[in-house]
């Protein structure tokens, strides 16, 4: 008669302890799923902030742009004044018209 009763506690046991490994793997999947949804929100924000930035690294980029080009055309026209009062100087010598 013992056998049949041990058997049933160790059952009982193995069930139990089953029981506890499902709910500690469930505890830890819910843990798992709340950590993606944090990182899923966080990966949002970041996008969010990095458009942002370069929204505004483009206008940054595109007023430098217009600068550079100003500033070289006004080196080309400095610089081929420059030239011509050279000229100039060194066909008349003197500097006067």
């Amino acid at each position: 008669m013992s056998a049949p009763d041990e058997r049933d506690r160790d059952r009982t046991q193995e069930l139990l302890l089953l029981g506890q490994i499902h709910g500690l793997v469930q505890a830890l999947k819910d843990g798992q799923n709340v950590t993606n949804g944090r990182i899923d929100e966080l990966s949002k924000r970041v996008d969010t902030r990095l458009d942002s930035i370069d929204s505004r690294l483009r206008k940054v980029e595109q007023k430098a742009a217009v600068a550079g080009a100003v500033s070289g055309g006004a080196m080309a026209v400095g610089t081929a004044l420059i030239i011509e009062g050279v000229k100039h100087f060194l066909r008349n010598g003197t500097g006067t018209p």
